[in-house]
């Protein structure tokens, strides 16, 4: 059985691309980037997301608690 390769993220991701490859929203990142959550760096006039630390917040965040499903019945 083959599993699909895992996307190969790059160690900084252009802002306007961070939220699709994060799942978080661009003021989200913002957010955490200006509580010192991520990092965010400045390449001339672009902003680049450190996928590292992006990394590193997700992995930090408690597991979801998912209860079973309620019959809808």
């Amino acid at each position: 059985m083959n599993l699909p390769a895992s996307p190969i993220v790059p160690e900084m991701v252009p802002l306007p691309r961070a939220p699709a490859v994060f799942g978080l929203s661009r003021s989200h990142l913002y957010r955490l980037a200006a509580e010192g959550r991520i990092r965010m760096v400045k390449a001339a006039s672009r902003t680049l997301v450190d996928a590292a630390s992006v990394r590193s917040f997700l992995t930090s965040l408690p597991v979801a608690q998912i209860g079973p499903v309620k019959d809808a019945a």
